[in-house]
């Protein structure tokens, strides 16, 4: 029976407070996230050269790290609280369409989000092999924390995967054009429908993906109590 993809990359999602990296790890992140969004995506980032690290590396930033057994790097995200300082909120306001910046604890920020260097699969593969199990566990994370939302800038690109997906997603603003790219500031509403959209896939790999996916499915039913976002 051929292998699924999961199995395939062996992957693992870990989960890290921004006060508890090493050194050695923060460096391989900042390697990681300048090679994805500098070298292949052509952003220009405040940073130096070969490492992105940013102000909202804070200490309460939170950061989900996909790799393979080798801790091969395979894809990230951050997380971060929107009653703080946040890049949405600090960098790109005006992607809300003229509403202040929101400071609720139940809403939290998804950025650096990335799914690459995946060692051959297609660019199809790839998404469902990590994308969405990054979304997941960053949902997951996040909801324990009393999110019922996440926020991010993304571009219209993005935004359209996670709604082939079939995720809740709803702009918050009208697109900007922003360095040659479409940007919208959206929202992932914690929804029967988001975790019946990224659930069903990774309920049968998630013992070959890491065992810290079974409670992201198990617990889907009490996290749709988040549902009355709006």
């Amino acid at each position: 029976m051929p292998l699924g993809i999961a199995e395939e990359l062996a992957m693992k999602i870990t989960c890290h407070d921004d006060t508890a990296l090493t050194t050695a790890r923060r460096a391989a992140l900042a390697r990681y996230r300048y090679d994805v969004f500098v070298g292949r995506l052509g952003w220009n980032l405040p940073c130096e050269p070969g490492y992105d690290q940013d102000q909202f590396d804070l200490p309460q930033a939170i950061h989900l790290v996909a790799e393979a057994d080798d801790e091969h790097i395979l894809g990230y995200a951050r997380l971060l609280p929107t009653t703080g300082d946040y890049l949405l909120g600090n960098l790109f306001p005006e992607l809300l369409g003229g509403a202040l910046p929101p400071s609720d604890p139940t809403l939290w920020e998804l950025s650096r989000y990335a799914a690459s260097d995946t060692r051959g699969l297609s660019k199809a593969d790839a998404e469902v092999a990590v994308g969405k199990h990054v979304l997941l566990t960053a949902i997951q994370v996040a909801a324990r924390a009393g999110a019922c939302g996440l926020m991010f800038c993304t571009t219209v690109a993005i935004e359209r995967l996670a709604m082939r997906w079939g995720v809740s997603i709803r702009r918050l603003g009208p697109p900007v054009r922003n360095n040659g790219q479409l940007l919208v500031a959206a929202l992932i509403e914690f929804t029967e429908q988001t975790f019946t959209a990224l659930a069903p896939q990774l309920a049968a790999e998630a013992d070959a993906v890491s065992p810290a996916l079974l409670p992201a499915v198990q617990n889907l039913g009490a996290m749709t109590a988040c549902a009355h976002v709006n």
